[in-house]
């Protein structure tokens, strides 16, 4: 059976871990050593990392630095670069409820067997936006189940427009700092010692209709395509293939689709594609063979856990496509 160190993340869930540290006047290397991780398997987004090596990372840092709410902190440092591709999945769906459910198919490209799940809340009306780390995974946890709680509410703010302020965080573990200061950083009520971890809200919020117009969806999207552009300025296919990459497993990935999503005409994005010879539908099958080869990876720690080869043959459907197991070669 396969132990949690095959468990990956990508590199981009440390987005601002390094300047957060030196802010703090850490040392990055020394912290990130003690992972087995180095400032250049961080340089690199979609690269994969060790997902218990993340956690364990938040954990030492906010000890050694004396930042109980660190993994909170460097939330708030991440806007774009993870609210970017969830308002890109989002921008396709025309409910909020719609939203989540791409935004969870998405989910297993960037973390590993993490769950992301709706249920019903503890009460008549409310509902759950339930987060889980992967129980192999074990050890202190906080810093990892803060920092994504944070990320999944200003997620809810940006699908409904709503401040939340009359929302729940729920937490399982015991709070690490004054609740006050939790509540400050959340802006809504925080309960910790509960039996799970995520948002409670009405219910009624998941039939919100998106507004193709709305701002903070747009502003997301536009702020992560000018970074994508920014990071590889001359490079027309790599921009292509990491816009494919963040929305395959909810088959955002036509033509036309990122070319809106680049601001630019379709028949443009083609000629441009033309012209420097590279075919779209390469790029896709290209990005499809690379997450159906991790997924295959991924899938051993799931016959550990005992699940079936028909649950294993479904999901890599879901993700690449009914031919693509032919393509794999």
């Amino acid at each position: 059976m396969n132990k949690a160190p095959s468990l990956l993340v990508r590199a981009r869930a440390l987005t601002g871990f390094a300047e957060l540290v030196s802010d703090l006047g850490g040392d990055v290397d020394g912290l990130l050593s003690s992972v087995g991780m180095t400032t250049q398997m961080l340089a690199q987004p979609e690269a994969t990392i060790s997902m218990p090596g993340a956690v364990t990372l938040l954990e030492t840092a906010a000890s050694q630095l004396a930042a109980p709410d660190f993994g909170l902190l460097l939330a708030q440092r991440q806007d774009f670069s993870a609210l970017g591709p969830i308002a890109l999945i989002a921008s396709r769906a025309n409910t909020v409820g719609k939203a989540l459910v791409a935004i969870a198919r998405n989910l297993p490209y960037h973390v590993a067997r993490t769950s992301l799940r709706m249920q019903a809340g503890p009460t008549a009306g409310l509902a759950w936006l339930r987060y889980e780390l992967p129980p192999e995974i074990g050890g202190e946890q906080r810093q990892s189940v803060e920092m994504c709680c944070l990320m999944l509410i200003q997620t809810l703010r940006m699908l409904s427009g709503n401040a939340g302020a009359d929302w729940r965080v729920v937490l399982a573990h015991r709070p690490g700092f004054p609740l006050p200061r939790y509540r400050e950083i959340f802006a809504s009520e925080v309960a910790c010692q509960q039996s799970g971890n995520g948002v409670i809200f009405p219910e009624s919020l998941l039939e919100n209709v998106l507004d193709s117009r709305n701002p903070q969806i747009r502003v997301a999207v536009e702020r992560f395509v000018a970074h994508l552009i920014r990071r590889s300025p001359l490079d027309l296919a790599c921009q292509i293939e990491e816009l494919i990459a963040r929305q395959l497993a909810d088959g955002g990935c036509s033509l036309t689709d990122i070319a809106r999503q680049l601001a630019m005409n379709e028949r443009t994005l083609q000629r441009r594609l033309d012209a420097q010879q590279v075919r779209f539908t390469d790029i896709l099958d290209r990005v499809r063979r690379k997450q159906g080869r991790e997924f295959l990876a991924q899938s051993v720690a799931l016959v550990g856990s005992g699940a079936s080869a028909r649950l294993q043959c479904r999901l890599f459907v879901a993700l690449v496509g009914s031919g693509a197991s032919a393509r794999l070669q």
